[in-house]
């Protein structure tokens, strides 16, 4: 894995060197602004159990439907698309080097987007003088479940984005498995109440396991489970790029 580095320097450099990035970036702060406005607005109506921060991290599957695709449907498309793709397969790399480079590009961009939301916390804690309502392990929690969970979405990304040469196509498979892993599944919850099939969704549901961390919960299976999950996609994916010798 000696070539990560190197692969993962020129995905952030695709990144910045177009206005993908750029846009990806101001589209995901305006709707968290919006969002977090939002949440004030109403926190402002009357007492609350509920803490800013945790109605925010609630609401993680939004900027999610849109960000995720946008930051992965060109990764491997468009280096198919263009022919690059043959190049650097010739080059002293391997494939699982090239997909894993990619994806933590994704990744990183995708942290440093919730990192900026970070100023969230600095104008709550100024705002309510630094009172107990503001409890940082929560947050910290928080940010985790919500990386833990993109890292996942984005390894999903990658994986539709090597299945077509165009980037459009990309988009919209992951768009459709983000959408069924996010709200669907969810949905399903409340088709089958009671029983085991609702504990399995539960399990399954990034929106229960979202609450847990929200409140300060992380539990070593829900980790686990999003670890295996996205080592499973990736390898996957490397099979795939794979595939294109035999072609």
């Amino acid at each position: 894995m000696r070539n990560v580095a190197a692969l993962l320097r020129r995905e952030m450099n695709a990144y910045f060197a177009s206005v993908l990035g750029y846009v990806v970036l101001v589209f995901f702060l305006l709707v968290m602004g919006v969002t977090f406005a939002v949440i004030l607005n109403y926190l402002t109506r009357g007492p609350t159990q509920m803490t800013a921060m945790r109605i925010m991290f609630s609401m993680f599957w939004l900027p999610s439907l849109v960000v995720v695709p946008m930051i992965t449907m060109r990764l491997l498309a468009e280096e198919k698309r263009s022919g690059t793709i043959e190049m650097l397969m010739t080059a002293p790399v391997r494939e699982i080097e090239v997909v894993v480079a990619k994806w933590l590009g994704a990744v990183v961009l995708y942290s440093l987007m919730w990192g900026l939301t970070g100023a969230y916390v600095l104008v709550l804690r100024k705002f309510t003088g630094g009172t107990a309502s503001l409890d940082l392990g929560p947050v910290a929690s928080g940010y985790v479940g919500v990386l833990l969970i993109g890292q996942f979405l984005i390894a999903i990304g990658v994986l539709t984005s090597s299945l077509t040469k165009n980037q459009v196509a990309a988009g919209v498979m992951s768009f459709a498995f983000v959408f069924a892993f996010l709200l669907v599944l969810n949905w399903m919850d409340y088709l089958f109440q009671g029983g085991a099939i609702s504990k399995l969704i539960k399990s399954l549901s990034a929106f229960e396991q979202m609450e847990d961390f929200a409140r300060g919960i992380v539990d070593a299976r829900t980790v686990l489970l999003y670890l295996s999950a996205t080592v499973w996609t990736l390898f996957v994916t490397t099979r795939v790029v794979e595939s294109r010798k035999w072609r």
